[in-house]
């Protein structure tokens, strides 16, 4: 009788593993885990966040930068303002634009 059991768990385990292994499993499975197909521009945007500008071969970037520490309810709070930050082709800035998104970091104290 034990023998006869344990002979229908390993059958049972193997009809398992092979219906997982299937290839209509496996149709399934990637429909749940399929991502939308991003555009070559899309995907290099998202790559960097140096991208050169057209004038004077200027080169921006995003930078975030520590603007505010402030306290609140025993949290201490780091707030962070993101820039752009324009660089000619040295490396030298030439310019620094805070724009709209800011960051915050809560800390329990």
């Amino acid at each position: 009788m034990k023998k006869l059991g344990l002979m229908v768990f390993i059958f049972t385990v193997i009809m398992i593993i092979g219906f997982l292994d299937s290839p209509i499993h496996f149709e399934k499975e990637s429909a749940l885990a399929s991502f939308p197909n991003l555009s070559e521009e899309e995907v290099s945007t998202n790559a960097t966040n140096e991208q050169p500008s057209e004038e004077n071969n200027q080169v921006y970037s995003l930078e975030t930068k520590l603007v505010d520490i402030m306290e609140d309810d025993g949290y201490k709070v780091e707030v962070y303002r993101e820039y752009e930050v324009y660089k000619d082709e040295n490396g030298k800035l030439i310019e620094t634009i805070p724009t709209e998104n800011y960051q915050y970091l809560r800390y329990k104290q």
